[in-house]
């Protein structure tokens, strides 16, 4: 989200938009921050919610703004205060599992004072959310963000499931347009790397999948599949790139597979190396799974895939599930392969598929890439925004 809204300003930026842009305050001072061409406040709170919307007031009316815009569904409560368009993208999880922290009036200006807000954000990072407290202010969050998304003038989401998720809030349909992707595939277009810089052998198949370890990236279904492929003589190895809370459980996954050193755990990966690597492997894998957490009813879902964008930007076959916003991005047996979620064996079947068929894996990776480039490119997605900008205006 970060990356394409820097990308997003920077292009409204050069087409000759003045840009003020609204944002988090720093966590721990201003180390390494990035210079931008337009004017960046870092004064939001990640915690009180109507802190936030009386700082965002006061700042469109300072700057006199002629369209406000967000990356999130939560501020379109703003249309109480001013007249000025407002629209947004929805990422998805802004809809499922609203991450507004403290969304009451009642305490919101001491939430918001700086060594407050800090020893908050610091130790809700070192709860178990949403297991043990997201629950707790989950009705009221919602409420917040459905009020807010109706109130928008226009919400591109991020995949059909985004956009149904959207209508089942009351969001009017016609408020609402699908806009999937973005991925910069110039940046994706080659790797600096090869095999031998990662330390990957010459010869041996990789399999790469790129996630947080988290429940509902359906790792323990990947690592059962790469047993099944194992005991059926595939030989094939498997990359996971990043960390989360899970790992200790794909850990005894893989130990219990007795998978040894065909899965390596590869910890966190920067986004230039997580490049070199979907260059240097043989296909990408994203075994996602909505879940639904029992005591509190919240879905956690993959509303889209980014990484899939950038893994059919650098021409990788692709092998995903038909989970979430999945099937927005890939076209089953056409630019990729659908399983069933959090079916091993079909997942298994479908790997295997691509493993030992090397001409239908080239096809469908080129055709990935031509879909990058055509549908999922920043371009595509900047210049529907420009267009929606220059409509919002002019029916002013």
């Amino acid at each position: 989200m970060q990356t394409h809204a820097v990308a997003l300003c920077k292009w409204l930026h050069e087409r000759g938009y003045h840009i003020e842009v609204a944002t988090y305050r720093l966590e721990e001072g201003p180390v390494e921050v990035p210079d931008f061409p337009f004017v960046v406040h870092r004064l939001m709170s990640r915690v009180s919610y109507q802190a936030n919307m009386r700082k965002l007031v006061r700042l469109a009316r300072g700057m006199k703004a002629d369209l406000i815009y967000s990356s999130t569904v939560y501020y379109g409560e703003l249309r109480e205060f001013t007249s000025t368009p407002i629209f947004c993208r929805s990422a998805g999880n802004d809809v499922l599992r609203p991450w507004i922290a403290w969304p009451f009036t009642f305490a919101s200006s001491v939430f918001d004072l700086p060594w407050v807000e800090r020893r908050i954000y610091r130790q809700w990072k070192r709860w178990h959310w949403p297991e043990r407290l997201e629950g707790l202010l989950l009705k009221h969050r919602m409420a917040v963000m459905k009020d807010s998304a109706r109130r928008m003038e226009r919400i591109f989401a991020n995949s059909d499931f985004t956009r149904q998720l959207l209508e089942q809030s009351h969001v009017q349909k016609e408020r609402v347009v699908t806009l999937p992707g973005g991925v910069d595939t110039g940046f994706f277009a080659q790797s600096r790397a090869g095999r031998k810089e990662l330390g990957l052998v010459e010869g041996e198949f990789y399999i790469l999948t790129a996630c947080r370890l988290v429940e509902k990236k359906g790792l323990d279904t990947l690592v059962d599949a790469m047993g099944i492929l194992r005991r059926k003589g595939v030989n094939a190895k498997l990359l996971i790139a990043g960390e989360g809370r899970h790992r200790k459980c794909i850990e005894q996954c893989i130990e219990r597979q007795d998978l040894g050193a065909g899965v390596t755990l590869l910890g966190y990966v920067d986004h230039a190396v997580l490049r070199d690597y979907l260059h240097a492997c043989d296909m990408f894998v994203l075994s996602s799974r909505e879940v639904v957490d029992e005591r509190t009813g919240l879905r956690d879902a993959e509303t889209m895939g980014r990484v899939l964008c950038e893994a059919a930007a650098c021409g990788l076959p692709m092998v995903s599930t038909a989970s979430g916003g999945i099937p927005s991005l890939i076209e089953d047996g056409v630019d990729g392969l659908l399983a069933n979620p959090g079916c091993c064996s079909d997942l298994a079947a479908k790997i295997e598929k691509l493993c030992t068929n090397r001409q239908l894996a080239t096809e469908m990776g080129l055709k990935a890439k031509a879909k990058a480039i055509s549908t999922f490119d920043w371009h595509v997605l900047f210049g529907a925004h420009e267009r929606a900008i220059e409509e919002m205006l002019a029916s002013r």
